[in-house]
């Protein structure tokens, strides 16, 4: 019966992977739509918290001012790497002189032969070319905003009519109080995660901009938000993070020191923020097997591309967090964790009792 079961889930997991492919055209617009929407959630909460005299704000402005908010810095960020792409786009030729002259200095250094075959590849590389490829990307993801704000707006109006839908679902007074109450929990346990994952991502990436800035790296914003995004990709993310500035810096400056002053404060940076200081504000929220993870990345990679990069710890967390409330799926949350601890397990336990 054991083994039915496991066949079935793992059927269940294919079956669902293969259509969440087949429909990425829409159900990844809906998807971005929601977190979102929980992004505009969990500010009203946050700004909820801030007292003016000792009032807080109105929920309706505080709702406002968090869609303003978010709305604003989406605008930020958009326009900042458009610009800086195309800035990037027009000084890669000079970019990619200097890395076959730097290329050249090495074989010098070295006492090898110039090989023929190096500079024909640098010439059939184009970085030019591969950063237009990259804007058209981006073009094409901002062409989704329609159906994206579309999406939006009808997951807010949904909200409102949700806890009306569980009173309906659940009739008696207990049963109502307990689903809210577990609800609550569980959202207070993503928001949580979601609240330090952005914190020590701006954190990095403010630092970062402060290491490139002070070495006159160009586009030190640009990178600094590359860097701030690529922190919610596990392991890869902050290699790329590390890797792009450092590579920008060996090619625009004729000496070797700021290429190692930026790859080793980055790195110091990436490793203070994700192995210290991250873990302690986490604990066990982000209690996921490295494994898992890597898995995750691999998967979502596949199915949504870069966007599900993005999303593939939050979703992973997500579910560790949301099985590790029911009894039912908690095993599965215990082999997704890291060592089998769980931060819900003790609300999970007590609620039962």
């Amino acid at each position: 019966m054991q083994i039915k079961q496991v066949a079935l889930i793992m059927f269940v997991v294919f079956l669902s992977f293969y259509l969440l492919n087949l429909g990425q055209s829409i159900l990844l617009p809906l998807v971005i739509a929601g977190a979102i929407a929980f992004l505009i959630s969990a500010l009203v909460y946050a700004i909820g918290l801030i007292q003016i005299g000792g009032i807080r704000l109105p929920k309706f402005l505080t709702f406002v001012l968090a869609v303003i908010l978010i709305i604003a810095s989406f605008t930020w960020v958009i326009q900042m790497i458009t610009d800086n792409v195309a800035h990037v786009i027009k000084q890669a030729p000079i970019y990619q002189d200097n890395l076959e002259s730097r290329i050249n200095t090495i074989y010098a250094i070295l006492g090898l032969e110039q090989s023929p075959s190096v500079t024909e590849i640098l010439k059939k590389i184009s970085l030019s070319g591969f950063l237009q490829n990259l804007a058209k990307t981006l073009s094409g993801l901002a062409g989704s905003a329609g159906i994206i704000f579309v999406y939006l707006i009808f997951i807010i109006l949904e909200q409102r009519t949700f806890g009306s839908k569980i009173r309906a679902l659940f009739p008696q007074p207990e049963q109502q109080a307990a689903v809210f109450n577990l609800m609550q929990r569980i959202n207070q346990d993503i928001r949580t995660y979601v609240g330090i994952k952005v914190l020590t991502s701006t954190v990095t990436g403010v630092l970062s901009y402060c290491v490139l800035e002070w070495v006159g790296v160009d586009s030190a914003s640009f990178w600094a938000v590359l860097i701030f995004l690529l922190n919610f990709i596990p392991t890869i993310g902050s290699i790329i993070a590390t890797a792009f500035p450092a590579l920008l810096t060996l090619v625009q400056f004729e000496t070797w020191a700021p290429f190692f002053i930026v790859a080793i404060g980055i790195t110091a940076i990436q490793f203070c923020m994700g192995s210290i200081l991250e873990p302690r504000l986490m604990g066990s929220k982000l209690n996921v097997s490295p494994l898992v993870l890597l898995l995750s990345l691999a998967l979502w990679g596949s199915v949504w591309g870069i966007p599900g990069m993005f999303l593939c710890v939050p979703i992973t967390v997500m579910i560790v967090i949301v099985c590790s409330y029911f009894p039912q799926t908690r095993a599965l949350a215990v082999i997704l964790s890291g060592d089998g601890t769980l931060s819900a397990g003790s609300h999970a336990e007590t609620s039962d009792d």
